[in-house]
């Protein structure tokens, strides 16, 4: 089993209403693949997890990087595992906001700029205090 993690910017700004619409599509499709994940959105930046089997990952993450509504879509990490982190997740969301990212335990401002220089120890805080909630919408 595949977890890979990527960030990319929006190239237009998400209305909540086309967040809703893409969680929609994007759950029935990861369903359908045997894909589970978390999907993180601030100011027009995303971080997402998807884990499954390989290729169904690796096919599922070109679709996203040649999607007209990413730019800068970069893979920031990958790793083979034996257990989902999301296994009932297909595909859980987080909107960060300044009042809920206080309240994670270990909180680093991912999105910041600079973030990319401790990108690795970023994204496993962020993948684990997003792995200790439970995913809305």
């Amino acid at each position: 089993m595949l977890s890979l993690v990527y960030a990319s910017s929006a190239t237009f700004p998400f209305t909540d209403g086309d967040l809703a619409v893409l969680l929609l599509n994007s759950r029935a499709t990861n369903a359908r693949l045997g894909l589970s994940g978390v999907l993180l959105h601030q100011d027009g930046e995303f971080m997402q997890v998807l884990e499954g089997p390989e290729d169904a990952v690796r096919a599922r993450y070109a679709v996203i990087a040649s999607d007209p509504r990413h730019a800068r879509v970069t893979v920031l990490a990958e790793e083979t595992t034996s257990e989902r982190r999301f296994p009932d997740w297909t595909m859980g969301y987080r909107t960060v906001t300044d009042s809920f990212a206080g309240e994670l335990p270990g909180y680093n401002d991912f999105f910041s700029a600079g973030a990319a220089s401790d990108a690795a120890a970023r994204i496993q805080r962020a993948v684990a205090a997003v792995g200790a909630s439970s995913p809305s919408i």
